[in-house]
């Protein structure tokens, strides 16, 4: 709180002093200076905003704060897309250059100068000499506030958006440094976790870090800077990763806030890198785990979540799955939802993917903005492999503390076939068996048709490449409506659902997905 205030207080006083005493920075050359590879821009989601009167004073909005409607205006182009960048540019900085709040927090800062400097040859295009001024003083303005909130952080913190835009400001006024290696390797040590996957365990995240090492390393070429070979040895680590986490229809795992409205994107980054090699997922490693035979692709999350503020974005989801075999993708998540204002909380809930819950309550605390105050402090993860037989175990205790259990699930499968067995345990950490609801919850893919049978005990699957799966279970299940999330479209769907209350202190539910 004491490090809140004081901060407030310099902010205040830095704002007061570069209006009363501004100094105008001296640039090198501003133009032909759009690094941009892969985009990662929700353009149905400017496309909505922009064509509305005065849409710049949305202030909750991000896409709006942190100008990326300028790539939108430089689509539309001519003299209406450049006069939406230009006069919008005008207005946003009239109303909030002066201001201390969210809007001049370092992430949102960075993007925007990004944003301003790709598009400066299109907003410049059709400009007078004293708009081109005045857009240059706009460009200090928000580099000064910028330093400003760097210097209140942590080199390991900054994620590489921010990294990215101090190294282009730094070299643009002739202050490059040589410690960029230095701080590179404190962000990876903070932010990449021992395989080469971003703290985030959300595929689009990973994408877009590899995405800005791209830039950054274009950014070192234009300006004839040596690029350090750290670079590329992450880039070319995590492309690898990436290149894992797709099922065998093409799309993404959905994880953390993970959607396939940005696929093509994804693929893009991947195209940066030739003949990726196939890893082996460590045996004893937290995070998404995965494995692909010629049959099936199987995800298991095993992420131990933590305080950091990679994790304030992570959902409920501990020991969910999703599994595909061929075209089919069966058990998936709910996915993403980019809304009007930010993400979907209710999409971050543990209903809301492939795993047991108790009480229809959340494993981990979901907070926006913040890390988790509450979340499984152990998460284990174990493979084992004997006489033809992969067991993947992982396990929680994220109940711990109001329902006095830990939670264990057990997944069962055979290189030689398509077919997946799972065992779902919740374990009493007290003698005295107190009874909690629970539910094991298997959300299907919306192109399958799904039967219950009389028994109460199997499902059904048909799929649309004319593929029948039989799921059954050693408890009481029923078919639920659910939804998933596809590019930003809502699409009705169901989902298996295996009711239950506990009546041991070691209560077990089977079940098992057979292709037939």
């Amino acid at each position: 709180m004491i490090n809140t205030a004081i901060h407030k207080f310099i902010r205040v006083i830095f704002v007061l002093y570069i209006f009363v005493f501004p100094k105008k920075i001296k640039f090198k050359n501003l133009n032909n200076l759009d690094f941009s590879k892969a985009d990662f821009t929700n353009y149905k989601k400017i496309k909505i905003l922009i064509f509305k009167n005065n849409f710049i004073k949305n202030n909750n909005e991000l896409l709006i704060n942190n100008f990326d409607f300028l790539k939108y205006s430089a689509k539309i182009g001519g003299k209406k897309g450049i006069e939406i960048s230009k006069n919008n540019i005008f207005k946003w900085h009239k109303i909030n250059n002066k201001k201390i709040n969210n809007l001049w927090a370092s992430e949102i800062v960075a993007n925007r100068i990004i944003n301003l400097i790709y598009n400066y040859d299109h907003i410049n295009s059709l400009s007078t000499p004293k708009e081109e001024t005045k857009l240059k003083n706009i460009i200090s303005t928000n580099i000064k506030r910028f330093n400003l909130e760097l210097s209140l952080r942590k080199n390991k913190d900054l994620n590489l958006l921010e990294f990215k835009a101090s190294i282009l400001i730094n070299i643009l006024l002739g202050k490059y440094s040589i410690s960029y290696k230095k701080i590179f390797e404190e962000i990876i040590e903070n932010q990449i976790d021992e395989i080469s996957i971003h703290k985030s365990y959300n595929i689009i995240e990973h994408s877009k870090f590899v995405n800005h090492i791209n830039e950054i390393i274009n950014i070192f070429l234009r300006f004839k800077i040596e690029v350090p070979e750290i670079f590329f040895i992450t880039k070319l680590k995590m492309a690898t990763v990436l290149s894992q986490y797709f099922h065998k229809d093409g799309s993404v795992c959905l994880f953390n806030g993970a959607h396939n409205g940005y696929i093509k994107d994804i693929y893009s980054v991947l195209k940066e890198e030739n003949n990726l090699r196939k890893m082996e997922y460590p045996a004893d490693e937290n995070g998404i785990f995965f494995f692909e035979d010629k049959f099936k692709k199987i995800f298991f999350d095993v992420v131990q979540p933590s305080k950091s503020f990679l994790s304030k974005n992570l959902n409920a989801s501990t020991l969910s799955i999703e599994f595909s075999s061929g075209k089919d993708k069966i058990f998936t998540n709910c996915g993403a939802l980019e809304k009007l204002g930010g993400n979907a909380a209710y999409l971050r809930y543990t209903a809301a993917h492939s795993t047991l819950s108790l009480k229809n309550t959340n494993i981990s605390e979901i907070r926006e903005d913040q890390p988790h105050l509450k979340f499984p402090q152990i998460v284990n993860f174990k493979k084992t492999k004997s006489n033809g037989w992969i067991s993947c175990e992982g396990s929680h205790n994220g109940y711990i503390k109001n329902y006095k259990k830990i939670i264990k699930r057990k997944i069962f499968f055979k290189e030689s076939d398509e077919s997946l067995y799972g065992e779902d345990w919740i374990i009493s950490t007290i003698s005295k068996n107190n009874e909690v609801v629970f539910h094991v919850r298997f959300h299907i893919m919306p192109d399958i048709n799904i039967t219950e049978t009389n028994n109460k005990r199997s499902v059904i699957i048909k799929t649309n490449n004319k593929n029948i799966w039989i799921f059954k279970a050693s408890a009481n299940l029923v078919l639920e409506e659910s939804i998933y999330v596809d590019k930003g479209d809502i699409i009705k769907t169901n989902q298996i659902v295996i009711k239950g209350i506990t009546k041991n202190n070691r209560e077990m539910v089977k079940w098992s997905l057979i292709k037939i």
